[in-house]
């Protein structure tokens, strides 16, 4: 065997080696991630957020986890207000540590296709989440809808959002 071929099955061995290291999330318990991921925006995004069970898993471009069918409330927890129905949330993570599900890093938030429901009441929670520092970690809104309603609940005005960078 050549030197050159040496280096080309090592070479393709190391890729996919890389490749079932990237895919040890797919293997994690659903339940659990499910808990750890609402706790984690919780915690670091300041998000009170409601995940439902249809998680899955992709690598490519960069590893990240799609949850379809989220909703977001407001911090009021005798009474929580739906504010947000997102279609697709891209939690994307960090390459580092895979091994174990609790040590997941997130990197960024990718929300599309979501309908914001506003009412006057509501703006003091987005005042106070915009101006509270959330994290450090960069927001991405894409196709997504911002409603603004009346106190009867009629839509005064829509505001449709193409794409739209959250960053503190």
């Amino acid at each position: 065997i050549s030197n050159f071929n040496k280096y080309l099955i090592f070479s393709i061995c190391l890729l996919f080696v890389y490749l079932f290291y990237l895919s040890i999330p797919s293997l994690y318990n659903k339940d659990e991630l499910q808990k750890d991921l609402t706790n984690k925006l919780k915690d670091e995004f300041k998000i009170n957020i409601s995940i439902s069970s249809d998680i899955s898993y992709s690598i490519l471009p960069s590893p990240y986890i799609l949850i379809k069918n989220v909703k977001i409330y407001n911090n009021n927890l005798k009474n929580p207000k739906e504010l947000s129905q997102i279609k697709k949330l891209k939690i994307f993570i960090s390459q580092k540590n895979l091994f174990k599900q609790e040590n997941l890093k997130i990197n960024r938030i990718s929300i599309e296709e979501a309908n914001f429901l506003i009412q006057i009441t509501d703006l003091k929670y987005f005042k106070d989440f915009i101006n509270d520092k959330f994290s450090n970690k960069k927001i991405t809104i894409k196709k997504s809808n911002f409603f603004f309603k009346a106190k009867n609940d009629e839509t005064i005005s829509i505001f449709p959002i193409s794409k739209l960078n959250l960053f503190y």
